[in-house]
């Protein structure tokens, strides 16, 4: 049995709940009735590094130790990836999320591929410039933040991919996760894919290529020229000091960002869905679709993701396909790191319907 794993960053299960953002979500409804649909999973913690390795390990972070005092994985416990490709699949990790660019030890232990799609930007375009300018503002603030590893900061190559990095490319990530199945198959080798998809995550590209609304409504103007204002006062951890302030007006152009982004991913995520489908690499395919974190819009008065175990960001979706079992509601309790007896059961040929 072949294994797809999709982690769509960013995205709380919370964003469900939104009755206006639902109705332009058709595929993440489709997967409630397709799926074994999970309504109450919950990441193991609310940053992308400890969530992945307990994802990636079946341990707690308080087990597994990734997190900000490490910034890498050091444990001796094997990670699903190193377990599959002892078993012989091919194994590939497909995302431009810099915590899996290799600076963090440990943390992409197994996989033999590593591909990061990044977008093709025009040395004019807006964001591009502006981070080319700032480069010393830029390396400080990785310097600053918590989330980066003290090496990124010192490699120019980073700083200087950093603006491509943050461009939407998901679209460029699911097919190259399309044909890594499609030439595995061929080759007759199981797989494992792990894809991190982050255009849902900060700075929540609007469009389909930028991070910029269009230029041509007056709407478009004036938020293109506050967000980078608006949203540099959210780094370096600034909304949990006394006295932080957001206005109205700027905390409803984040959701509004951020719910944008959330549809048009469902409209990627469908694209590939269907194509998988339609090739039938999905007939003896695993694939299961979550997130490893939520996000913050002032609730308990925080932004972004870390600091916090509300539900608001430990809370996330969870749909898992397998083509033995059909579909699903599912009201129990359950873990994202349980995905990896999940993932290592269905791989050893036992079937399992849920994680336990």
């Amino acid at each position: 049995m072949n294994i797809v794993l999709l982690v769509i960053d960013s995205l709380r299960a919370r964003s469900r709940n939104d009755c206006s953002a639902r109705r332009r979500t058709p595929f993440f409804d489709r997967l409630d009735r397709e799926t074994l649909c999970f309504r109450r999973a919950y990441s193991s913690e609310c940053w992308t590094l400890p969530s992945h390795v307990s994802m990636f390990t079946g341990l707690l972070p308080s087990q597994h130790r990734a997190h900000f005092q490490t910034m890498a994985y050091e444990g001796r416990a094997p990670t699903i990836a190193e377990l599959l490709a002892e078993a012989g699949y091919h194994t590939e990790l497909v995302t431009r999320n810099f915590v899996f660019d290799g600076t963090m030890t440990g943390v992409t232990r197994g996989f033999q591929v590593r591909t990061r799609p990044l977008a093709e930007v025009s040395g004019l375009d807006p964001v591009a410039l502006f981070l080319a300018l700032a480069k010393p503002r830029v390396r400080r603030h990785i310097r600053a933040t918590g989330f980066f590893h003290p090496r990124h900061a010192e490699q120019r190559a980073f700083v200087r991919t950093f603006a491509r990095s943050l461009m939407p490319a998901d679209a460029l990530a699911l097919a190259r996760v399309l044909d890594v199945m499609a030439a595995q198959r061929r080759a007759g080798r199981r797989y494992f894919i792990c894809c991190n998809l982050y255009d849902v995550h900060a700075p929540y590209p609007p469009a389909t290529d930028s991070l910029l609304r269009p230029w041509t409504s007056w709407r478009g103007v004036g938020e293109n020229l506050a967000f980078p204002v608006c949203f540099s006062k959210l780094g370096q951890h600034a909304y949990l000091r006394a006295g932080f302030r957001v206005s109205p007006w700027t905390q409803r152009m984040f959701s509004e960002r951020y719910h944008r982004a959330i549809e048009l991913m469902d409209a990627k995520l469908a694209a590939f869905y269907d194509a998988a489908r339609a090739s039938r690499l999905l007939d003896d395919t695993l694939l299961i679709v979550t997130s490893d974190h939520g996000e913050g819009f002032g609730e308990h008065g925080l932004y972004l993701h870390d600091a916090s175990v509300y539900n608001t960001h430990l809370h996330v979706p969870l749909w898992i396909r397998h083509p033995a079992m059909g579909p699903e509601i599912v009201d129990d309790v359950v873990s994202t790191r349980d995905l990896f007896g999940l993932m290592a059961a269905t791989a050893m040929g036992a079937l399992s319907t849920r994680p336990s």
